[in-house]
């Protein structure tokens, strides 16, 4: 029987980089379709695998013509840097034409970010559509120096060089979760990125205890 209630069409986006030999989008797609069947939500899934800095996103693109075609009221994704990592103002306009001119909600779970929430949409969306961008262009140019580095002292023997914890990541995740403990936080930096770009808990630990928040020494519970 009709009850009057129009069912809710979610699509869920997931993506992860070419390069993230041994990671997928499993554990994506795992947490959203929890957070679409505690709401009840009708789902369709729409996964990628494509940098979200240098990439097309062919998927994203079809995904988002569907969207102005109102096939779907709500556009979620595990975390706005899976959405993409492109140039901020890029994203920004994006998402808000996704908003505005196609009348779809977007939310992306991580950061807590609901274009229903005015807070979350104005204030911290642009933060963390920044900080991904900022991440991709340091990881690049990191990778583009040790490179160099190791050509010009005659050591370079292709491949990447060591992995670095990225600080602007780990601030903003930080931010947004101040309670978890050193395991968890680990946890919540890693997930989404390559196995390349993971990073260990002594590494993790060792560089958020030089880190300042609000002038204060950086402590994290147990």
């Amino acid at each position: 029987m009709d009850n009057g209630h129009k069912a809710i069409r979610a699509a869920i986006y997931a993506r992860c980089s070419t390069d993230e030999n041994r990671q997928d989008v499993s554990t994506q797609l795992s947490e959203l379709r929890r957070y679409c069947e505690a709401f009840g939500w009708v789902y369709d899934e729409h996964q990628e695998y494509d940098s979200g800095y240098k990439g097309t996103q062919q998927k994203l693109k079809a995904l988002l013509d569907e969207i102005r075609r109102k096939r779907y009221d709500v556009l979620l994704v595990y975390s706005l840097d899976r959405f993409s990592r492109q140039a901020p103002s890029k994203v920004n306009r994006l998402l808000d034409e996704l908003v505005e001119q196609d009348g779809c909600r977007f939310i992306s779970r991580l950061e807590g970010i609901d274009s229903d929430n005015e807070l979350t949409w104005n204030v911290v969306r642009p933060l963390f559509a920044y900080f991904a961008n900022v991440f991709s262009r340091n990881l690049s140019e990191k990778i583009k120096l040790g490179i160099k580095t190791q050509r010009e002292k005659g050591t370079y023997r292709g491949g990447r060089p060591s992995k670095q914890l990225d600080v602007d990541r780990l601030r903003a995740i930080r931010l947004s979760n101040p309670a978890v403990g050193w395991r968890t936080l680990t946890k919540l930096y890693n997930d989404g990125l390559p196995d390349k770009q993971q990073v260990s808990f002594t590494l993790l630990r060792r560089v958020y205890q030089k880190l300042s928040f609000n002038g204060q020494h950086a402590t994290c519970p147990n």
